[in-house]
């Protein structure tokens, strides 16, 4: 069992065993405050005489719990008044249930003359007046507040109090104990790519299976000769009619979207932020349209309920038609409440809530989902905000976590981290996503946030730039950001992503990737309501990274691996040659594979074919290196078919 749960189940046979357990009493209820209306980040604990609080203040709540001793045998009406909401347990049931205004305020209890019962109350204020008070009433007996003299709590009331607090037990009944960010001993799993970095340590071969196998850093460089590393940033088309969709039209307010393409049918769909009240309210509604080309969108939009309490946050996974519960094949995730919830749905229209409680609790308000089928299991991305090792001040950092079942989460480690030794200004990170397996790699998009920067030509008191950069995982814990950015804003003073070009979706599409990315054209927090919209540029399959030779020609040479598959093919844009050989371990051509033995490439291919004199299932298992020879030309992957 999940330690959290083990821990709230603990909690609860405190809670309700109580009643029966033979332990002193002591006056008075244990209470337990909270910062947050959802009872987290609990900071103080205690014991109260009476349940009586009136206040004001915004996102907070209060937990009063112990035992009641009723003095008459009756049926007892238990009330109560708060302001926001409140939920009351007597024993073990839900005699209350009132967690927003609307709720029941009112219980009928059947109880004997001195009878003692353990209860719980959980009070939620989300702004204004703030006010909870509990009162009792039966024949005979007017409604008065509960006094403190039937109140009490003993010693195992009060280590479930100090627990809570400690953060070893949920202050929610029947909510576990779940995970957050940061709590400052999570691992550093960010790296920034070097020259030569990540090479793996000579010894046993790399076994390679289906690529494509591809050359973003240097894995998969044993030796390199008279070649260059470059980044293909993807370049804007005027034949795509940016931006797609639109602040004012289309009313959409983030650089957050997700777009999926139905499978069975062909058609394309978006979900979106977009404005609640335009001009007054700064959190999101989600809205969605539909496309027959991914290009052009079918208007008017569609403004989806909230199935929640909704802050922001467009993050949809559709697990497909053979999905085990096709009321769940959808499912978005979005922040709201100190951290990532979670709702469901059998279209990706209806929504309804997957728990009533934020699943992960994290320090800033973005975060996404994704499901890593590689290891079968879903990835959650989350924004933190706090200070660092490695850079000045508080920074907006990336941090992930992992799940097999959506509910219990690990704890989470960072991902994406500055560092001021080897980068200029104040770099930040607003998010990572944008996630496609590719091969052995998982590639994400970063979007590099620079509010020290203002974009040339913008107006007075515009600041902020964003930009989009490569990162990439091997085991989808440890990462390698690049430097050097993979997709920047627009140069031209009036482009509607003039301060800010943010990718946040690839789409395979054919031989292409459609890249989804979020522009602004004056710059972070600026023109909100209409400023910032969607835009959508193309690239051809696996193209992020080549490495280029130039007429005097180089050569590339990979560790020792194991071939997989029955042949080869390069994805290349060659306008000399190349060749390719394969050498045994101490670097000797092998009969049959060398590079004479090899029929030239040329012109440009995502699959150009190699074909030796031998085939490659001639020495399968055995280890051997790739050795490419090219002039005048890039090489980005190589595939075994």
């Amino acid at each position: 069992m999940n330690s959290s749960l083990v821990t709230f189940a603990v909690a609860c046979c405190w809670l309700i065993c109580a009643d029966a357990a033979e332990l002193p009493v002591q006056p008075g209820v244990t209470c337990v405050f909270f910062n947050e209306s959802v009872l987290q980040r609990p900071a103080d604990c205690g014991v109260q005489p009476q349940i009586r609080m009136e206040t004001k203040g915004a996102d907070f709540g209060w937990l009063w719990f112990g035992k009641i001793r009723f003095p008459q045998t009756a049926e007892v009406t238990m009330s109560a008044v708060a302001d926001d909401g409140l939920r009351l347990f007597v024993g073990d049931s839900l005699v209350i249930d009132g967690p927003d205004s609307r709720g029941n305020r009112e219980a009928k209890l059947q109880v004997t003359a001195g009878e003692t019962r353990s209860f719980w109350l959980e009070y939620y204020q989300r702004g204004g007046d703030a006010k909870c008070e509990l009162f009792w009433q039966w024949a005979g007996h007017p409604r008065e507040a509960v006094p403190a003299s039937a109140l009490f709590h003993d010693q195992r009331d009060a280590r479930l109090a100090q627990a809570i607090l400690e953060g070893k037990a949920s202050g929610m009944r029947g909510v576990p104990t779940v995970v957050q960010a940061p709590a400052g001993d999570e691992a550093d799993n960010s790296h920034i790519y070097r020259p030569g970095g990540g090479r793996p340590a000579e010894g046993n071969p790399i076994r390679l299976g289906p690529g494509p196998h591809m050359f973003l850093d240097d894995y998969l460089i044993a030796e390199s000769r008279n070649l260059e590393r470059r980044v293909h940033r993807p370049q804007r088309d005027s034949r795509i009619p940016n931006p797609l969709i639109t602040g004012k039209e289309d009313e959409c307010n983030g650089p957050y979207m997700t777009v999926i393409r139905d499978p069975a049918g062909g058609m394309y769909r978006i979900w979106y932020n977009t404005n609640k009240v335009k001009f007054q309210d700064g959190s999101s509604h989600v809205a969605t349209m539909q496309s027959q080309d991914g290009i052009h969108w079918i208007r008017p939009h569609r403004v989806l309920a909230d199935p929640g309490a909704f802050d922001f946050g467009s993050s949809v996974l559709d697990e497909g038609p053979g999905v085990s519960d096709p009321s769940s094949r959808y499912k978005l995730a979005w922040y709201s409440g100190g951290g990532l919830r979670l709702a469901v749905s059998p279209d990706g229209l209806d929504w309804k809530p997957w728990k009533s409680y934020a699943v992960i609790r994290h320090s800033h308000d973005i975060t996404n989902i994704f499901y890593d089928g590689a290891r079968r299991r879903y990835l959650a991305t989350i924004s933190v905000y706090n200070t660092g090792p490695n850079y000045s001040g508080q920074r907006r950092c990336t941090m992930q976590t992992a799940s097999t079942d959506l509910l219990n989460w690990e704890k989470p480690w960072y991902v994406l981290r500055p560092d001021d030794r080897i980068e200029k200004d104040q770099t930040q990170f607003y998010a990572m996503c944008g996630y496609l397996q590719r091969g052995d790699l998982l590639i994400g998009l970063v979007k590099v946030l620079h509010d020290d920067w203002k974009a040339a030509g913008t107006p007075e008191g515009a600041y902020g730039m964003g930009y989009t950069s490569l990162a990439w995982s091997r085991d989808a814990v440890h990462w390698t950001r690049d430097l050097e950015p993979f997709f920047e804003p627009d140069p031209n003073v009036d482009a509607w992503d003039h301060a800010h070009a943010w990718i946040d979706q690839q789409l395979p599409v054919g031989d292409d990737v459609y890249l989804y990315y979020g522009g602004y054209k004056f710059g972070h927090k600026m023109d909100r309501w209409e400023g910032r919209q969607i835009g959508m540029v193309k690239m051809q399959r696996d193209r992020y990274v080549s490495r280029a030779a130039g007429r005097v020609g180089g050569t590339l040479r990979t560790p020792a691996v194991l071939l997989t598959g029955q042949g080869m093919s390069v994805n290349a844009n060659i306008r000399g040659e190349l060749r390719a050989a394969l050498l045994s371990q101490d670097g000797k051509p092998i009969p049959g594979f060398s590079s004479e033995e090899c029929q030239p490439v040329s012109g440009d291919s995502l699959a150009h074919e190699i074909h030796w004199k031998n085939s490659i299932t001639d020495i399968a298992d055995k280890a051997v290196r790739i050795e490419f020879s090219m002039r005048d030309g890039e090489l980005y992957s190589f595939d075994l078919r």
